[in-house]
């Protein structure tokens, strides 16, 4: 028999363990995130004759859309056991979890997937990318002055310069002190470590892990000048280690000895349409249709302030592509080809009214 329901707090091992099993992670590292993560309300899990074969999580946080505060989720955690994958577990939890999300008032759900396509048939199209330097071998690195570790203690003196980095991107979390240190503190229970710069005020820091063969620069938050120190000074201390470095897309640093990359990263499900649209506060005369097989509740005929209407749309598009302009990773002409216009002139209003900008999600879940 196949159950799918919502998760409870006795079920945090078995999401344990499942993770442990798909994901690899350390001991000490599950251990801190079932105990500080782990939100079951609006957590899934699939039981198929009383084994736990599949699961899903989602946390609650404040998603930044265009400068605008939005109530959202982050997903992590969807996984199916090994012995029972390709039986359409997926395709059961994960529009379960979406509509629960709905119920609950959620707009958005944000994740970073593997393997981003493994989720276009839901809905959950690209909305960020990131830019990535990495390198074979790090040579040596003259350190240069003002860098510095942050020790755990010391960690809320980098908030203000996560804030201030936050304000830039639509898409990111808008982390409370509680969020970051949460974060820092999640950094910390796998071995991560914080350097930083900054006089008076820390103006960027990284977080980074370090083993004997490679670096992983997980967060970088600062300005490019300020950031191009800080990475200067962890590698002096990392010569010949591998390295990967994960940065905002449109960073200007740069290491002779690294290649850059900028690649899709991060993607976004449109939970609740009308929270969305009104947390935006955006207004305009033409209505446009919503498409949403995941999320009925998401279907009909809409205003951008978020009312349903009877008006007749200016056009009609999947509820996922949408979400890609309202994020503004896309503008809402280079959908045309998911879209059926009815009214061009419609169609152009709201596409002046969302232009594109800046997306990035520096979370990884």
């Amino acid at each position: 028999m196949i159950e799918v329901r919502n998760a409870v707090w006795e079920d945090r091992q078995d999401f344990s363990d499942l993770w442990q099993l798909c994901f690899g992670d350390s001991d000490a590292f599950c251990y801190w995130f079932f105990h500080h993560r782990f939100e079951p309300s609006l957590s899934v899990c699939l039981k198929a004759d009383d084994v736990f074969a599949a699961c899903m999580q989602a946390f609650p946080y404040t998603i930044g859309i265009r400068g605008k505060a939005v109530k959202g989720t982050m997903l992590c955690g969807v996984c199916t056991h090994p012995d029972h994958r390709k039986k359409g577990y997926m395709g059961r939890i994960f529009p379960y979890d979406m509509q629960l999300l709905q119920q609950k008032g959620y707009g958005v759900a944000v994740h970073t997937p593997a393997v981003l396509p493994s989720y276009f048939s839901f809905g959950h199209y690209p909305v960020a990318d990131a830019c990535y330097l990495t390198a074979e071998k790090i040579p040596e690195v003259k350190a240069v002055e003002g860098v510095y570790p942050l020790q755990p203690e010391e960690y809320v003196k980098a908030f203000d310069c996560y804030t201030d980095f936050a304000k830039k991107y639509s898409g990111i979390i808008y982390r409370t002190e509680e969020d970051f240190l949460r974060k820092c503190a999640d950094y910390n229970a796998d071995g991560g470590k914080c350097m930083a710069y900054g006089k008076d005020a820390v103006e960027a820091y990284v977080f980074y892990y370090q083993t004997e063969t490679e670096l992983i620069c997980a967060e970088a938050v600062g300005d490019d000048d300020a950031l191009q120190k800080v990475l200067t000074g962890i590698f002096a201390e990392c010569d010949g280690l591998s390295l990967s470095v994960k940065l905002a897309p449109e960073s200007q640093i740069t290491f002779d000895f690294a290649k850059k990359e900028v690649k899709q990263k991060g993607v976004m499900g449109l939970t609740n349409l009308q929270v969305l649209l009104k947390a935006l506060e955006l207004h305009g005369e033409a209505a446009f249709a919503v498409e949403d097989h995941v999320v009925p509740e998401n279907n009909g005929c809409f205003l951008l302030n978020g009312e349903k209407t009877e008006k007749t749309p200016a056009f009609s598009i999947p509820a996922g592509r949408l979400l890609q302009v309202l994020v503004g990773y896309t503008d809402l002409e280079s959908q045309r080809p998911y879209v059926h216009i009815y009214d061009e002139a419609g169609f152009q209003e709201i596409n002046e009214k969302l232009p594109k900008c800046n997306c990035y999600i520096i979370d990884e879940y």
